[in-house]
Protein backbone atom coordinates (compact mmCIF):
# COMPACT_ATOMS: atom_id res chain seq x y z
CA UNK A 1 0.00 0.00 0.00
CA UNK A 2 1.62 3.49 -1.26
CA UNK A 3 2.10 6.12 1.61
CA UNK A 4 -0.56 8.39 1.62
CA UNK A 5 1.60 11.20 2.82
CA UNK A 6 4.76 10.43 0.76
CA UNK A 7 3.31 8.67 -2.80
CA UNK A 8 4.91 7.59 -5.61
CA UNK A 9 6.11 10.33 -8.48
CA UNK A 10 6.73 11.14 -11.72
CA UNK A 11 7.96 13.76 -13.63
CA UNK A 12 6.94 14.75 -17.15
CA UNK A 13 7.96 18.43 -19.10
CA UNK A 14 9.01 19.44 -15.53
CA UNK A 15 6.12 19.21 -13.75
CA UNK A 16 5.62 16.46 -10.76
CA UNK A 17 2.70 13.92 -11.12
CA UNK A 18 1.62 11.63 -8.26
CA UNK A 19 1.79 8.18 -9.82
CA UNK A 20 -1.89 6.53 -8.29
CA UNK A 21 -3.05 9.95 -9.36
CA UNK A 22 -7.00 8.80 -10.66
CA UNK A 23 -6.34 11.34 -13.85
CA UNK A 24 -3.70 9.78 -15.04
CA UNK A 25 -3.85 6.13 -13.15
CA UNK A 26 -0.50 5.23 -14.86
CA UNK A 27 2.05 3.56 -12.97
CA UNK A 28 5.62 4.75 -14.66
CA UNK A 29 7.61 1.45 -14.76
CA UNK A 30 4.56 -1.16 -15.23
CA UNK A 31 3.72 -1.45 -19.11
CA UNK A 32 -0.08 -1.85 -19.44
CA UNK A 33 -3.00 0.26 -21.69
CA UNK A 34 -2.32 3.55 -19.70
CA UNK A 35 -6.04 5.21 -20.75
CA UNK A 36 -8.32 2.05 -20.54
CA UNK A 37 -10.73 4.66 -18.00
CA UNK A 38 -12.81 7.27 -20.00
CA UNK A 39 -11.26 10.76 -18.16
CA UNK A 40 -13.55 13.73 -18.60
CA UNK A 41 -11.33 16.87 -20.79
CA UNK A 42 -11.83 19.36 -18.32
CA UNK A 43 -10.01 17.01 -15.48
CA UNK A 44 -6.64 17.55 -17.37
CA UNK A 45 -7.44 20.87 -18.64
CA UNK A 46 -4.27 22.89 -16.85
CA UNK A 47 -4.26 26.08 -19.06
CA UNK A 48 -3.58 27.96 -16.19
CA UNK A 49 -0.15 26.79 -16.07
CA UNK A 50 0.77 27.47 -19.45
CA UNK A 51 4.19 28.54 -19.66
CA UNK A 52 6.64 30.34 -22.33
CA UNK A 53 8.75 26.83 -22.92
CA UNK A 54 5.44 25.31 -23.77
CA UNK A 55 3.74 28.00 -25.85
CA UNK A 56 6.76 28.42 -28.21
CA UNK A 57 6.48 24.85 -29.15
CA UNK A 58 2.77 25.37 -30.14
CA UNK A 59 1.52 26.99 -33.09
CA UNK A 60 -1.81 27.86 -34.34
CA UNK A 61 -2.56 26.97 -37.31
CA UNK A 62 -5.92 28.92 -37.96
CA UNK A 63 -8.65 30.51 -35.45
CA UNK A 64 -9.66 27.02 -34.71
CA UNK A 65 -6.67 24.45 -34.53
CA UNK A 66 -3.51 24.66 -32.39
CA UNK A 67 -0.49 22.19 -33.60
CA UNK A 68 3.12 20.82 -32.06
CA UNK A 69 5.15 18.03 -33.55
CA UNK A 70 7.79 16.27 -31.79
CA UNK A 71 10.06 13.64 -32.28
CA UNK A 72 9.97 9.73 -30.87
CA UNK A 73 12.01 7.19 -31.02
CA UNK A 74 10.80 4.59 -33.12
CA UNK A 75 11.11 1.87 -30.19
CA UNK A 76 8.49 3.53 -28.39
CA UNK A 77 5.82 3.90 -31.02
CA UNK A 78 3.91 0.22 -30.90
CA UNK A 79 3.35 1.61 -27.09
CA UNK A 80 2.21 4.67 -28.22
CA UNK A 81 -0.38 3.02 -30.38
CA UNK A 82 -1.34 0.14 -28.43
CA UNK A 83 -3.49 -2.96 -29.81
CA UNK A 84 -4.82 -2.03 -32.89
CA UNK A 85 -4.47 1.55 -32.32
CA UNK A 86 -6.59 1.59 -28.77
CA UNK A 87 -4.45 3.74 -26.85
CA UNK A 88 -3.66 6.73 -29.45
CA UNK A 89 -7.01 6.72 -30.47
CA UNK A 90 -8.13 7.26 -26.53
CA UNK A 91 -5.44 9.82 -25.96
CA UNK A 92 -7.32 11.56 -29.00
CA UNK A 93 -10.54 11.32 -27.67
CA UNK A 94 -10.08 12.44 -23.81
CA UNK A 95 -8.19 15.20 -25.16
CA UNK A 96 -10.16 16.09 -28.18
CA UNK A 97 -6.82 16.33 -30.67
CA UNK A 98 -5.62 15.05 -33.87
CA UNK A 99 -2.62 12.61 -33.39
CA UNK A 100 -0.79 11.32 -36.47
CA UNK A 101 2.12 8.53 -35.54
CA UNK A 102 4.58 7.95 -38.56
CA UNK A 103 4.41 5.23 -40.32
CA UNK A 104 6.75 2.35 -40.11
CA UNK A 105 10.52 3.37 -42.06
CA UNK A 106 9.20 7.35 -41.87
CA UNK A 107 11.58 9.23 -40.37
CA UNK A 108 9.12 11.75 -39.12
CA UNK A 109 7.79 13.45 -35.84
CA UNK A 110 4.49 12.58 -34.14
CA UNK A 111 1.84 15.26 -34.80
CA UNK A 112 -0.99 16.91 -32.44
CA UNK A 113 -3.62 19.14 -33.84
CA UNK A 114 -6.41 20.44 -30.99
CA UNK A 115 -8.65 22.85 -30.71
CA UNK A 116 -6.85 24.71 -27.88
CA UNK A 117 -3.26 24.76 -26.64
CA UNK A 118 -4.15 22.71 -23.05
CA UNK A 119 -5.82 19.91 -25.65
CA UNK A 120 -2.59 19.74 -27.66
CA UNK A 121 -0.31 20.06 -23.98
CA UNK A 122 -2.39 17.68 -22.14
CA UNK A 123 -2.51 14.98 -25.19
CA UNK A 124 1.58 15.70 -25.95
CA UNK A 125 2.02 14.87 -22.04
CA UNK A 126 -0.05 11.50 -22.19
CA UNK A 127 2.42 10.34 -24.87
CA UNK A 128 5.18 11.58 -22.51
CA UNK A 129 3.92 9.57 -19.73
CA UNK A 130 4.02 6.50 -22.06
CA UNK A 131 7.67 7.10 -23.46
CA UNK A 132 8.92 7.59 -19.98
CA UNK A 133 6.87 4.48 -19.15
CA UNK A 134 8.41 2.59 -21.93
CA UNK A 135 11.92 4.08 -21.39
CA UNK A 136 12.45 2.83 -17.98
CA UNK A 137 11.84 -0.67 -18.93
CA UNK A 138 15.01 -1.05 -21.77
CA UNK A 139 18.31 -1.81 -20.85
CA UNK A 140 20.54 0.89 -20.09
CA UNK A 141 22.64 2.43 -22.88
CA UNK A 142 24.62 5.13 -21.44
CA UNK A 143 25.16 6.36 -18.13
CA UNK A 144 26.99 9.48 -16.77
CA UNK A 145 30.35 9.29 -14.88
CA UNK A 146 33.15 10.96 -13.21
CA UNK A 147 36.35 9.82 -14.44
CA UNK A 148 38.94 8.88 -12.08
CA UNK A 149 41.44 7.46 -14.18
CA UNK A 150 44.34 10.03 -13.41
CA UNK A 151 47.90 7.94 -13.86
CA UNK A 152 49.10 8.30 -10.27
CA UNK A 153 44.52 6.76 -8.96
CA UNK A 154 45.29 3.85 -12.09
CA UNK A 155 49.00 3.19 -10.93
CA UNK A 156 47.75 2.69 -7.02
CA UNK A 157 44.73 0.97 -8.32
CA UNK A 158 47.44 -1.91 -9.98
CA UNK A 159 49.43 -1.67 -6.65
CA UNK A 160 45.91 -2.91 -5.21
CA UNK A 161 44.84 -5.13 -7.31
CA UNK A 162 48.40 -7.01 -7.41
CA UNK A 163 48.52 -7.30 -3.58
CA UNK A 164 44.96 -8.31 -3.39
CA UNK A 165 45.50 -11.09 -5.92
CA UNK A 166 48.75 -12.47 -3.93
CA UNK A 167 47.42 -11.81 -0.48
CA UNK A 168 43.61 -12.98 -0.82
CA UNK A 169 43.16 -16.40 -1.40
CA UNK A 170 39.39 -16.35 -1.48
CA UNK A 171 36.47 -18.22 -3.07
CA UNK A 172 35.61 -16.91 -6.05
CA UNK A 173 38.35 -14.69 -6.43
CA UNK A 174 39.86 -14.21 -9.82
CA UNK A 175 42.10 -11.15 -12.31
CA UNK A 176 39.14 -10.62 -14.24
CA UNK A 177 36.91 -9.18 -11.80
CA UNK A 178 38.68 -6.03 -11.36
CA UNK A 179 38.03 -3.51 -14.16
CA UNK A 180 40.55 -1.67 -16.13
CA UNK A 181 42.37 0.49 -14.46
CA UNK A 182 41.70 3.46 -17.77
CA UNK A 183 37.91 2.66 -17.07
CA UNK A 184 37.81 3.82 -13.16
CA UNK A 185 35.08 5.81 -12.77
CA UNK A 186 32.27 7.27 -10.44
CA UNK A 187 29.26 6.41 -11.71
CA UNK A 188 26.32 9.16 -11.44
CA UNK A 189 23.44 7.47 -13.12
CA UNK A 190 22.27 5.14 -16.18
CA UNK A 191 19.72 5.79 -19.05
CA UNK A 192 18.37 4.62 -21.83
CA UNK A 193 19.28 6.82 -25.61
CA UNK A 194 17.31 4.53 -28.09
CA UNK A 195 18.78 7.01 -31.07
CA UNK A 196 20.57 9.93 -31.92
CA UNK A 197 17.55 12.70 -31.18
CA UNK A 198 17.34 10.83 -27.81
CA UNK A 199 21.58 11.09 -27.19
CA UNK A 200 21.09 15.00 -28.49
CA UNK A 201 18.65 15.61 -25.80
CA UNK A 202 20.93 13.90 -23.41
CA UNK A 203 23.28 15.83 -24.33
CA UNK A 204 21.80 19.45 -24.00
CA UNK A 205 20.67 18.19 -20.57
CA UNK A 206 23.81 17.09 -19.21
CA UNK A 207 24.78 21.02 -20.60
CA UNK A 208 21.91 22.75 -18.61
CA UNK A 209 22.70 20.52 -15.68
CA UNK A 210 26.63 22.31 -15.78
CA UNK A 211 24.93 26.02 -15.53
CA UNK A 212 21.73 25.22 -13.25
CA UNK A 213 23.20 22.65 -11.01
CA UNK A 214 26.85 21.87 -11.12
CA UNK A 215 28.90 25.20 -11.37
CA UNK A 216 26.72 26.69 -8.78
CA UNK A 217 27.98 24.42 -5.94
CA UNK A 218 31.53 24.39 -7.68
CA UNK A 219 32.33 27.48 -7.88
CA UNK A 220 33.99 28.17 -4.20
CA UNK A 221 35.59 25.11 -5.07
CA UNK A 222 37.79 25.45 -8.51
CA UNK A 223 39.13 22.86 -8.85
CA UNK A 224 37.46 20.41 -6.62
CA UNK A 225 39.73 17.46 -5.15
CA UNK A 226 38.44 14.35 -4.87
CA UNK A 227 40.25 11.20 -2.74
CA UNK A 228 39.50 7.63 -3.61
CA UNK A 229 40.01 6.24 -0.22
CA UNK A 230 38.41 3.14 1.25
CA UNK A 231 36.03 0.14 0.63
CA UNK A 232 32.51 -0.82 0.72
CA UNK A 233 30.42 -3.51 -1.14
CA UNK A 234 26.51 -3.64 -1.93
CA UNK A 235 25.01 -6.31 -0.37
CA UNK A 236 25.02 -7.61 3.40
CA UNK A 237 27.13 -10.39 3.17
CA UNK A 238 30.91 -9.76 2.22
CA UNK A 239 31.16 -13.38 1.43
CA UNK A 240 28.80 -13.03 -1.09
CA UNK A 241 29.94 -9.98 -2.96
CA UNK A 242 28.96 -8.96 -6.67
CA UNK A 243 30.31 -5.63 -6.48
CA UNK A 244 33.59 -4.10 -4.41
CA UNK A 245 33.80 -0.49 -4.52
CA UNK A 246 35.88 2.20 -3.47
CA UNK A 247 35.22 5.50 -1.64
CA UNK A 248 35.10 9.28 -2.89
CA UNK A 249 35.09 12.04 -0.46
CA UNK A 250 36.11 15.89 -0.72
CA UNK A 251 39.55 17.28 -0.14
CA UNK A 252 39.36 20.87 -0.32
CA UNK A 253 35.42 21.29 0.21
CA UNK A 254 32.93 20.45 2.86
CA UNK A 255 31.91 17.37 3.16
CA UNK A 256 29.05 16.00 0.99
CA UNK A 257 29.44 18.37 -1.95
CA UNK A 258 29.97 15.41 -4.34
CA UNK A 259 26.91 13.82 -2.77
CA UNK A 260 25.26 17.55 -3.77
CA UNK A 261 26.70 17.37 -7.13
CA UNK A 262 26.06 14.16 -7.95
CA UNK A 263 21.98 14.21 -6.56
CA UNK A 264 21.86 17.21 -8.63
CA UNK A 265 22.44 15.92 -12.22
CA UNK A 266 20.22 12.87 -11.40
CA UNK A 267 16.95 15.38 -10.12
CA UNK A 268 17.74 17.38 -13.36
CA UNK A 269 17.21 14.39 -15.87
CA UNK A 270 14.88 12.56 -13.53
CA UNK A 271 12.29 15.52 -14.29
CA UNK A 272 13.04 15.23 -17.91
CA UNK A 273 12.32 11.74 -17.95
CA UNK A 274 15.31 10.52 -19.02
CA UNK A 275 16.41 9.01 -15.67
CA UNK A 276 15.07 6.80 -12.50
CA UNK A 277 16.04 7.30 -9.10
CA UNK A 278 18.54 4.16 -8.19
CA UNK A 279 15.70 1.85 -5.98
CA UNK A 280 13.52 4.84 -4.79
CA UNK A 281 16.55 6.17 -3.02
CA UNK A 282 16.66 10.13 -2.62
CA UNK A 283 20.11 10.21 -2.96
CA UNK A 284 22.82 8.26 -5.49
CA UNK A 285 25.12 5.60 -4.04
CA UNK A 286 28.54 7.06 -4.51
CA UNK A 287 30.39 4.04 -6.18
CA UNK A 288 33.80 3.42 -7.99
CA UNK A 289 33.34 0.15 -9.14
CA UNK A 290 36.92 -2.07 -8.38
CA UNK A 291 35.54 -5.50 -8.50
CA UNK A 292 32.61 -7.17 -10.42
CA UNK A 293 31.53 -10.28 -10.92
CA UNK A 294 29.93 -9.94 -13.83
CA UNK A 295 33.05 -9.40 -15.56
CA UNK A 296 34.47 -13.08 -14.91
CA UNK A 297 35.78 -14.75 -18.03
CA UNK A 298 37.18 -11.22 -19.18
CA UNK A 299 40.50 -13.01 -18.94
CA UNK A 300 39.34 -15.34 -21.96
CA UNK A 301 39.27 -12.89 -24.29
CA UNK A 302 35.36 -12.33 -24.59
CA UNK A 303 33.41 -9.13 -25.43
CA UNK A 304 31.34 -7.30 -22.41
CA UNK A 305 28.70 -8.34 -24.62
CA UNK A 306 29.67 -12.11 -24.94
CA UNK A 307 30.48 -11.80 -20.96
CA UNK A 308 27.04 -10.24 -20.03
CA UNK A 309 25.30 -12.72 -22.20
CA UNK A 310 27.00 -15.20 -20.44
CA UNK A 311 26.76 -14.82 -16.87
CA UNK A 312 23.10 -14.72 -16.64
CA UNK A 313 23.61 -16.10 -13.31
CA UNK A 314 26.68 -14.07 -11.33
CA UNK A 315 28.82 -16.10 -9.10
CA UNK A 316 29.74 -14.57 -6.09
CA UNK A 317 33.30 -13.84 -4.29
CA UNK A 318 34.17 -13.73 -1.08
CA UNK A 319 35.41 -10.34 -0.17
CA UNK A 320 35.97 -10.41 3.54
CA UNK A 321 39.55 -10.72 3.31
CA UNK A 322 40.06 -7.81 0.77
CA UNK A 323 37.84 -6.17 3.37
CA UNK A 324 39.94 -6.78 6.12
CA UNK A 325 43.24 -6.03 5.10
CA UNK A 326 42.64 -2.80 2.44
CA UNK A 327 39.29 -1.02 4.33
CA UNK A 328 41.14 2.49 4.20
CA UNK A 329 43.61 1.87 1.13
CA UNK A 330 43.96 5.29 -0.50
CA UNK A 331 44.16 5.40 -4.43
CA UNK A 332 45.08 8.85 -4.17
CA UNK A 333 43.61 12.30 -5.63
CA UNK A 334 42.73 13.57 -8.62
CA UNK A 335 40.76 16.96 -9.81
CA UNK A 336 36.71 17.08 -10.79
CA UNK A 337 37.63 18.73 -14.55
CA UNK A 338 35.13 16.85 -17.00
CA UNK A 339 31.48 14.87 -16.71
CA UNK A 340 31.32 12.30 -18.84
CA UNK A 341 27.51 11.36 -20.93
CA UNK A 342 29.14 7.72 -21.40
CA UNK A 343 28.19 4.97 -23.66
CA UNK A 344 27.90 1.61 -21.62
CA UNK A 345 30.04 -1.67 -22.96
CA UNK A 346 32.57 1.11 -24.98
CA UNK A 347 36.00 1.65 -25.42
CA UNK A 348 37.89 4.88 -26.70
CA UNK A 349 40.86 5.55 -27.84
CA UNK A 350 42.35 6.58 -24.01
CA UNK A 351 41.19 3.42 -22.92
CA UNK A 352 37.89 5.39 -21.07
CA UNK A 353 34.48 4.71 -22.36
CA UNK A 354 33.51 6.67 -25.57
CA UNK A 355 31.68 9.44 -25.19
CA UNK A 356 28.52 10.99 -26.25
CA UNK A 357 28.96 14.34 -24.36
CA UNK A 358 31.63 16.43 -22.45
CA UNK A 359 31.21 18.87 -20.02
CA UNK A 360 33.91 21.10 -18.50
CA UNK A 361 34.05 21.85 -14.62
CA UNK A 362 36.37 24.31 -14.35
CA UNK A 363 35.39 28.01 -14.67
Amino acid sequence: MNDILKPELIWIEGRCYRVNDPITNVTAFQEQDLYETELPYNEIDDEEDDDDDDLAEITQVDNSRYYTSFHVSKHYLGSIIGKKGATVSRIGRDTRTDIKIPRHGENKDISIYGPSVSNVKAAKRRINIIVISSRMKQRCTHFISIPLNLPNIIKQFENFKEHVLRDCASRGLQESLFIRGEKLHLTVGVMCLMDNEERLTASKLLTEAREKCIMPLLNEYQPLQIRLKGLSYMNDDPKEINVLYGCVEEVNAPSGLIQRIVDSIVSHFYKAGFMDKESGRDHVKLHVTLLNSKYRGRDKGMDEEAISKQNNKQETFDGSQILSKFSDYDFGTTELNNIHLSQRKSTGPDGYYQSTCVISCRI
